[in-house]
C-alpha cells in the first residue's frame, strides 16, 4: 500500500468504522435491555427487525447505486453528474418509504404472521414495526446525503451525526422501554420509538452538515426535475441489478429468519443474541467496504486502471487478514459475551455453538462484502454482483436452510451453518470475476 492510499483508506474507512462499531457496540446495549423482557420479547423485535432490514438494504442498493455513479462523476469533476446522481436514485427510493409504511402501518400483524408462530412473539412485533414505521423517510435521506458527503471527502461529518444519533437512541430506549422517572414503560413500542427518533436526530444533524459544507465548497447541487435520456438510461443499467440483487438477497435473509422464527422462539431469541455481535464483528470493516468503492472508483472515473487494480489487490490483502484475526476473536470470547444477557443457561449454551458458526464463515462474509459489495461494483457492472448473490442465496443458502431445518430437523446452530455455506459460493465467484478484471469500467462518460 503507498502512502496516497493509506491516507485515503484512513479518511474514508476510520470515521464510518468508528460510527458502525458506536452503532453496533450500543446495539449491544440495547439487546441486553430488550432481553430482560422476556425470550418473546428478544425474539419478536428480531424478527421485526428482519423486516425492516428488507427495506434498509433495498433503499441501500439504491444508495450504493448512486455512490457508484457519484465517485465516478466526482473522479471526472462533472458537477451535473453529481447533482444527477443523487436526486434520481432519492426520487426512486420514496416509492420504497411509501409502500414499506402503508404496509407497517395497515398489515403488521399479517407480516409478523408469516415470520412465526407464537401469538405472543407476533403481538409484540407488529407492535414493533407499526411504531417503527415513522423512522423509514428520515433514515433514507440520511443515507443519500451522507453518501455525498463522504465522496465530498468529508467522511467525518455523518460519522459525528451517526454517533450523536447513536447515543440518543440508547439513552431513549433506557427511559422508554422501562418507563423511567416520569415517562411510562413502553417496552418493545419505547424501542420502537427511540429508533425513529434517534433516526430523525440523525438526518437533522447530517441535512445540516452538508449545508454548512456545500457553502464552503461552492457547490450548487440545485434539484433537479429532469434529467437526460442517456443519464437515465446509464443509472438504470447500474441501478436495476443491484436493486434486484439487493433486493433478492434481503428476501433471502427475511426467509432465514422464518426458518428461525418457526424453529420455536428460544431458538429464536438465541440467533437475535447472536446478531449485535455479528454488527460489531462486520462493522469493523464496514468502512472498508465503503472506502473500496470510492477510492477504486475514483480510480477508474480518471481511467487509471492499473491503479485501480492496485488498490482492489490492497483491499483483498486487507480483507482476508482481517477477516481471519476478527473471526477468532469471535469464537474466543463468545462464551463472555453470553452472560451479558438474563437469559436462560440453554439458551446462551446455544448462542455460542451459532457464534462458532458466525466465526468459521466471517471471512468469507466480509470478502463478498468489501469485494463484491465495494471493488466489484465500483466499475458499474452491477449485474454480475446480481447474478452472484442470487446463485449464493437462493441456490444454496435458502435451499439448504430448509433442509436441515425441516427435513434432516437439525438444531439451529447446524442449520445456520449450513446456509452460511452459500457465502462460500459467493466468495469463488466473486475471485473469478476479480481475476477476469471485467469490472473495471469508466461509466462517468
Amino acid at each position: 500500500m503507498d502512502k496516497e492510499f493509506k491516507k485515503k483508506l484512513t479518511d474514508i474507512a476510520l470515521p464510518i468504522t468508528v460510527q458502525t462499531l458506536m452503532h453496533s457496540s450500543l446495539s449491544l446495549i440495547d439487546q441486553i435491555m430488550i432481553g430482560s423482557l422476556g425470550s418473546a420479547c428478544i425474539a419478536g423485535i428480531g424478527l421485526a427487525g428482519k423486516f425492516t432490514s428488507l427495506f434498509s438494504v433495498t433503499v441501500s442498493a439504491i444508495v450504493a447505486a448512486a455512490g457508484i455513479l457519484i465517485s465516478q462523476y466526482v473522479g471526472a469533476k462533472n458537477e451535473r453528474g453529481v447533482r444527477d446522481s443523487f436526486y434520481l436514485p432519492l426520487y426512486f427510493s420514496l416509492i420504497f418509504v411509501v409502500g414499506f409504511t402503508l404496509a407497517s402501518l395497515f398489515a403488521p400483524n399479517q407480516i409478523m404472521a408469516f415470520y412465526a408462530d407464537d401469538s405472543e412473539t407476533i403481538s409484540k412485533a407488529a407492535l414493533y414495526l407499526r411504531w417503527r414505521a415513522a423512522g423509514y423517510f428520515p433514515e433514507i435521506l440520511t443515507m443519500f446525503v451522507s453518501t455525498l458527503l463522504r465522496n465530498m471527502n468529508r467522511a467525518k461529518l455523518p460519522a459525528v451525526a451517526g454517533v450523536v444519533a447513536i447515543i440518543t437512541n440508547t439513552l431513549l430506549n433506557w427511559l422508554l422501554i422501562f418507563g423511567i422517572g416520569p415517562l411510562p414503560r413502553m417496552e418493545e413500542s419505547g424501542a420502537a420509538i427511540a429508533t425513529v427518533l434517534s433516526h430523525v436526530i440523525e438526518m437533522l444533524i447530517v441535512v445540516a452538515l452538508f449545508i454548512r459544507e456545500k457553502k464552503k465548497q461552492n457547490l450548487f447541487l440545485h434539484p433537479a426535475l429532469t434529467f437526460s435520456r442517456e443519464f437515465v438510461k446509464n443509472a438504470a443499467f447500474i441501478l436495476a441489478p443491484i436493486l434486484v440483487g439487493e433486493f433478492l438477497w434481503s428476501l433471502g435473509e427475511n426467509m432465514y429468519a422464518v426458518i428461525y422464527g418457526h424453529l420455536g422462539t428460544e431458538p429464536c431469541a438465541a440467533m437475535t443474541l447472536m446478531y449485535p455481535i455479528q454488527g460489531i464483528a462486520i462493522g469493523a470493516l464496514c468502512g472498508v467496504s465503503s472506502a473500496s468503492g470510492i477510492i477504486v472508483g475514483n480510480s477508474l472515473g480518471a481511467n487509471d486502471e492499473k491503479k485501480a487494480w492496485s488498490q482492489a489487490i490492497d483491499f483483498v490483502r486487507l480483507t482476508v487478514t482481517a477477516g481471519i484475526i476478527i473471526g477468532l476473536i469471535v469464537c474466543l470470547l463468545s462464551p463472555l459475551y453470553v452472560k451479558l444477557f438474563n437469559v436462560a443457561p440453554e439458551t446462551r449454551a446455544v448462542t455460542v455453538k451459532i457464534l462458532a458458526a458466525f466465526a468459521f464463515v466471517f471471512t468469507a462474509k466480509v470478502f463478498n462484502m468489501v469485494i463484491g459489495g465495494g471493488v466489484l461494483q465500483s466499475g458499474g457492472q452491477t449485474k454480475f454482483m446480481t447474478a452472484v448473490n442470487i446463485i449464493g442465496t437462493w441456490g444454496a443458502g435458502v435451499p439448504l436452510g430448509f433442509a436441515t431445518a425441516y427435513f434432516f430437523k437439525l438444531p439451529i446452530w447446524w442449520v445456520y451453518f449450513f446456509l452460511s455455506l452459500e457465502e462460500f459460493v459467493r466468495v469463488g465467484i466473486s475471485i473469478w470475476l476479480l481475476k477476469s478484471r471485467r469490472w473495471m469500467k469508466n461509466v462517468a462518460v
